[in-house]
């Protein structure tokens, strides 16, 4: 009993040397790096552009919509839009590798590689 007690202090004490040396834990370095998605800012933006300014809507029928939101990637087939320019230009650059389209009245953010949609904005694009 006391070794595992001395096993378990020791392995704490282990853990925690970084820390108080100064340096970081994954728990630490994780809560600073910020997850991929829209932001706040990012998210009003986008929807006040597409209240003042309609016209870009393409239709998807409730099979494409329902592939979008069940296969979380955007399906081959559905046609991908990219944001106005103007409204780009309100906006951060995308991060890398990411890029933000029009895909019926969603706004999504995809992996430009694979597709993968990353975050989705419902229903803003008129």
């Amino acid at each position: 009993m006391r070794r595992l007690a001395a096993a378990l202090c020791v392995g704490l004490a282990l853990s925690l040397a970084p820390m108080a040396a100064g340096g970081t834990s994954a728990e630490t370095v994780a809560a600073r790096v910020p997850a991929p998605g829209f932001s706040t800012t990012e998210r009003q933006l986008i929807a006040n552009y597409f209240l003042r300014h309609d016209g870009h809507l393409i239709d998807l029928s409730p099979g494409q919509r329902r592939q979008l939101v069940n296969k979380g990637r955007v399906p081959p087939g559905i046609a991908r839009k990219a944001l106005p320019g103007d409204l780009l230009a309100l906006l951060s650059p995308a991060p890398a590798g990411l890029d933000r389209v029009m895909v019926g009245p969603d706004v999504l953010l995809v992996e430009a590689a694979s597709g993968l949609i990353v975050d989705i904005l419902r229903d803003v694009v008129r």
